[in-house]
């Protein structure tokens, strides 16, 4: 996402990012990996619950396919941090209009399961 802040920018998106830290650990986490965008804590999951994410099942963490992904954001250069709030908990991807619509939704699989910036730009293009 960082490297497509300009696109982003230019497309007239506003980025929000959900962080299940405190206020204090999420401004940390964007501190430490320079996020260029607002991000607000939902220590309390209230966000999560209303978009309807899901949790990850005890097992998922033995998955290959998670470990896969995450040794791969590791060789691009992703460092990985401690996990903050409930490591269950599944992310998502939400593109809303300025009516409130939801045009775009992706309900992840796994912690490391996101569309791409290119797929969200899209979503946000049929919004024009």
């Amino acid at each position: 996402m960082r490297r497509k802040k300009k696109r982003f920018d230019e497309s007239g998106a506003r980025l929000l990012l959900v962080g299940m830290g405190t206020p204090s650990e999420t401004a940390a986490f964007a501190e430490r990996f320079d996020v260029p965008f607002p991000m607000v804590a939902d220590s309390k999951l209230d966000i999560y619950r209303a978009f309807e994410l899901g949790r990850m099942r005890h097992r998922g963490f033995l998955s290959p396919a998670v470990a896969l992904r995450g040794v791969s954001a590791m060789a691009q250069g992703h460092l990985l941090g401690l996990p903050q709030g409930d490591v269950r908990q599944l992310p998502g991807v939400f593109v809303i209009d300025t009516n409130g619509t939801i045009i775009f939704s992706y309900h992840s699989r796994d912690p490391s399961d996101y569309p791409s910036p290119e797929v969200i730009l899209d979503a946000v293009q049929t919004i024009g």
